[in-house]
């Protein structure tokens, strides 16, 4: 899987669409900031090996991933077609991207927007999903056992659909649920409630 070279036109180019959107991920907290982008960009392209994706639709659905929430806008949503009409896409290939962005993590059709899924939901099973579940209960203000039952529903909710994901995810899962026992007995032994107890606390 190659991806396509630097003299290719813009719309086949990742900085076009990483610098186009970059700022707007500045006030994310740390787990969904443009370095989550970053990782996303990274395990698509080794989930893809051996296929053969479209770049600038891959390109788009990886750096756009963390606005879904803002194609609610009617005037973002319009404003993210004609930046796509912008890089050279027809307005019928910008209108499908859209709809592509808005559906890849619910419901992925095409092989970009299946890569894209599984690259976002990998992080969820894993060691770094569990930090990251742990560092985004806390920013919440959540006690940590609020968070561990929410990170075992995470670790159980992915459906993977590429066959690299699927073949590697029940030994990721594995590990994740086995770290999370031995937490859960930690918090549960004497050990861990006396020193609550003691200290006053309801979590943390």
């Amino acid at each position: 899987m190659t991806p396509p070279a630097a003299g290719e036109t813009r719309r086949y180019r990742l900085s076009s669409y990483a610098d186009e959107v970059r700022p707007l991920y500045e006030a994310k907290d740390p787990a969904h900031d443009f370095v989550h982008i970053e990782r996303i960009l990274a395990r698509v392209e080794l989930l893809a090996e051996g296929e053969a994706p479209r770049w600038d639709l891959l390109y788009f659905l990886v750096c756009f991933h963390g606005l879904v929430p803002r194609m609610a806008d009617s005037g973002f949503r319009q404003g993210t077609a004609q930046f796509l009409e912008g890089l050279g896409w027809n307005p019928a290939e910008a209108d499908e991207g859209v709809a592509a962005l808005e559906r890849h993590l619910t419901g992925p059709v095409s092989l970009e927007e299946q890569l894209v899924h599984d690259a976002n939901y990998w992080e969820a099973i894993g060691p770094f999903g569990i930090a990251k579940a742990f560092t985004t209960g806390g920013a919440r203000g959540q006690r940590i056992e609020e968070t561990l039952r929410l990170a075992r529903v995470f670790v159980d909710r992915p459906v993977f659909r590429t066959s690299t994901a699927r073949r590697l995810a029940p030994a990721r899962r594995a590990y994740a649920h086995s770290f999370l026992d031995e937490l859960e007995r930690e918090l549960n032994s004497p050990w861990c409630r006396t020193a609550a107890e003691a200290s006053g606390t309801t979590g943390g």
